[in-house]
């Protein structure tokens, strides 16, 4: 029930908003097509911090041998972590759910696979799998006021690496207060949260994998120690030596976030790093910002990589005693679902909700 994904799922009215109506539309051509009922059970209130609530009832219906429940969505991190408990049917050999097409998420296909078997899936079925993408926002004005090059063209000649945003932050930082000191008042080149998710980013963003598979399809620890250490050292080096940014510490409920978000429609840093989500939150109503990914780590680096904060939505099928002819029928729900979303919901959030309400720039849709 937590109120960044408790629209995906559980909307029973239309109420003329895109996305709100976009969902119902999705629920009752699945509904309509299966000749299904989509019944909602939510766990926990909107403002939940207990992240582990989904597992736990999972398990209290699993030990009772209560199967009242036919699919579940659950944050992925947590789905993930708990695979090995027995709580989820592979879903590699379910009847009607074909993984392999583009409204499921290949790199989620590829990460959760392990020897053959995978036990989550997740993609345009889910808002959050868009909503919970790290991005660099910044300030248009700022960049133009300071005769900075905005951000687009660094990206586009491959430029856009962590020290570029380094001396992009000195550069923007102004001592708006007059004390001589970087402190709160002043107007700084970066904000962000250097001590939870802020800094999650950069796994992905930085190409730092922990694990790769060996022949046989297991994890094996694969940590490239010395590309992690030039990478912890620059990120240190950042958020504790570079006047211009401004540390924002974790809070519960990662509110921390919504902060960051208010200080950067204020005005108060020209560069944040957030989740896509802030578009539709406590950006409303800011028009001058631009929308890049996160930095590459070097120039060496060939691609700008965007990472999903662990948080997004995922589907697994709990580990019941389903009839065969019933896995079918959860294998084609899933897969309408999915596919349905593709067509319908994915399009409502970028073409109309994402390019139209909540972008006002071009370059920013690219």
């Amino acid at each position: 029930n937590r109120d960044w994904v408790i629209d995906e799922i559980a909307v029973t009215d239309e109420n003329g908003t895109i996305i709100n109506d976009a969902v119902y539309q999705r629920n009752v051509l699945v509904s309509d097509r299966l000749g299904i009922d989509i019944v909602y059970q939510g766990v926990g209130s909107t403002t939940s911090t207990d992240n582990y609530a989904v597992r736990d009832a999972l398990r209290l219906y699993i030990d009772s041998g209560a199967e009242d429940v036919d699919l579940v969505s659950n944050a992925a991190y947590v789905a993930a972590s708990t695979q090995a408990e027995g709580l989820y049917r592979s879903l590699t050999d379910v009847e009607n759910l074909d993984l392999s097409k583009p409204y499921w998420s290949q790199g989620l296909n590829t990460a959760m696979d392990v020897a053959g078997s995978q036990y989550l899936c997740s993609g345009a079925v889910f808002l959050s799998y868009y909503r919970f993408i790290f991005v660099n926002f910044f300030n248009i004005d700022m960049f133009n006021n300071a005769g900075i090059e905005l951000l687009y063209d660094t990206v586009d000649k491959g430029e856009w690496t962590f020290e570029k945003q380094s001396v992009l932050a000195k550069q923007l930082y102004k001592d708006s207060n007059g004390n001589g000191n970087s402190d709160e008042g002043d107007t700084f080149g970066f904000m962000g949260n250097h001590d939870m998710i802020g800094v999650d980013g950069y796994w992905a963003s930085f190409e730092l994998p922990i694990l790769t598979k060996n022949e046989d399809g297991y994890y094996k620890y694969d940590l490239n120690l010395e590309r992690t250490a030039n990478a912890i050292e620059a990120i240190n080096d950042f958020f504790w030596n570079n006047e211009g940014v401004m540390r924002v510490p974790y809070k519960s409920g990662d509110t921390e976030q919504d902060a960051i978000a208010q200080s950067f429609a204020n005005e108060e840093a020209a560069m944040v790093t957030l989740r896509l989500i802030e578009c539709e939150n406590d950006l409303v109503g800011m028009t001058n910002y631009g929308i890049v990914p996160l930095p590459k780590f070097d120039e060496n680096q060939q691609i700008n990589r965007s990472a999903i904060h662990d948080s997004f939505s995922a589907f697994s099928i709990p580990n019941f005693n389903f009839s065969d002819d019933e896995l079918a029928m959860l294998g084609a729900v899933l897969e309408v679902m999915a596919s349905q979303s593709f067509k319908t919901i994915t399009p409502a959030y970028y073409e109309q909700a994402l390019k139209g309400r909540y972008i006002n720039d071009p370059q920013s849709v690219a």
